[in-house]
C-alpha cells in the first residue's frame, strides 16, 4: 500500500472538474481536422493535373498511334504481372502464413525488400541479371531468351517490385482463417489440396482481390525498373509511365498530362469498384 498526503492528492487533476462530452468533442474535431488537411493534400495534387488537361488533346492521344500502343503494351504487361503474380504469390503467401520453419524471419525479410528498395536500383539489379555479361544473362542470350528491352522483361521488372503486394495481403488473410477450420478439415481427412481449394480460397477472396488489384495498380505505374530494363523503344516498350516521363522531357507537356489523367482514371476506377464491392459485402 502506497501512502498518500493531503497536498499530494490536492495536486492530482480533477476528473470531475473535466467536461467529457467537451473533451471527446475537441479530441474528433483535431482528428478531423487532421483528416481534412491529409485529403486536401491528395485533392490539391489531383486538381492541379485536371485543371491542366485538355479534354481534347485526351481524345486526340486515345486515338492516336502513340496513344493506343502505349495503353495496349501497358494493360498487357501489368495484366500479365497479374497472372504471374497469382501463379507464384500464392503458394508463397500460403507457406508464411501456414508453416514454421527456420529461415521463415529472413524469407518475409527479403520479400518486403522489393517494397522499400528505390525502383531505379531494382532496375539497376535487373538489367546486371539478364546483362549478357554475367553466367545468368550468358546462360540466357545462348538459349535464344533476350529479356532486356523487350516486353517480356518489362512484365519481369514490374513482377518483382508488384508481386509483395499481393503476397503480403494473401498472407495476413491466410493467417487470419480460424485455425479450427482447418483443423476441421484434417480431422475429417481432406487432403491439403482440397483444404486450400474448398477452405483457404473461398476465405480469401476479398483480401486475394484486393491484392491483385494493389499489384495489378503498381504494375501499371511502374517506371524506374522498367525503364532500365526496358529502356524507352517508341512501340515497342514505351508503357505509359515511360511515355509520361519522355513527353515532359521533351516538351509536350499537353500529351504527358493526357497519359497521366488516363493512368489515374485506369486505377482510380478499378480500386474504387472494388472498395464499393467490398463496403456491400460488409453493409457499409
Amino acid at each position: 500500500m502506497y501512502n498518500i498526503s493531503t497536498e499530494q492528492v490536492a495536486t492530482l487533476p480533477s476528473q470531475t472538474t473535466v467536461n467529457p462530452i467537451a473533451r471527446l468533442l475537441r479530441f474528433d474535431l483535431f482528428m478531423a481536422l487532421m483528416t481534412a488537411v491529409f485529403f486536401s493534400m491528395i485533392g490539391l495534387v489531383l486538381l492541379a493535373l485536371l485543371g491542366a488537361a485538355s479534354w481534347g488533346d485526351l481524345w486526340t492521344y486515345l486515338f492516336s498511334a502513340q496513344g493506343i500502343n502505349t495503353i495496349l503494351l501497358s494493360l498487357k504487361t501489368s495484366c500479365g504481372v497479374v497472372l504471374l503474380t497469382l501463379v507464384f504469390g500464392l503458394p508463397v503467401a500460403y507457406v508464411l502464413a501456414l508453416k514454421n520453419f527456420k529461415g521463415k524471419a529472413l524469407l518475409e525479410a527479403i520479400l518486403d525488400l522489393p517494397i522499400i528498395m528505390p525502383p531505379l536500383v531494382t532496375g539497376l539489379c535487373l538489367l546486371l541479371l539478364f546483362n549478357g555479361n554475367n553466367l545468368f544473362g550468358h546462360l540466357l542470350h545462348n538459349a535464344g531468351i533476350e529479356l532486356l528491352f523487350t516486353p517480356t522483361g518489362i512484365v519481369l521488372a514490374q513482377f518483382f517490385v508488384a508481386a509483395p503486394f499481393f503476397i503480403k495481403t494473401a498472407r495476413e488473410s491466410i493467417a487470419s482463417i480460424p485455425s479450427n477450420l482447418l483443423a476441421a478439415s484434417a480431422t475429417l481427412n481432406a487432403s491439403d489440396f482440397y483444404t486450400f481449394r474448398r477452405v483457404i480460397l473461398p476465405l480469401i477472396r476479398k483480401g486475394g482481390c484486393a491484392g491483385l488489384a494493389m499489384s495489378w495498380a503498381r504494375a501499371l505505374g511502374e517506371f524506374g525498373a522498367t525503364a532500365m530494363v526496358a529502356g524507352s523503344i517508341p512501340g515497342r516498350t514505351e508503357t505509359m509511365t515511360i511515355s509520361i516521363y519522355m513527353d515532359a522531357m521533351s516538351g509536350e507537356l499537353g500529351q504527358s498530362i493526357s497519359t497521366a489523367l488516363l493512368l489515374i482514371l485506369f486505377s482510380f476506377t478499378l480500386l474504387f469498384v472494388l472498395k464499393l464491392q467490398a463496403g456491400r459485402q460488409h453493409g457499409y
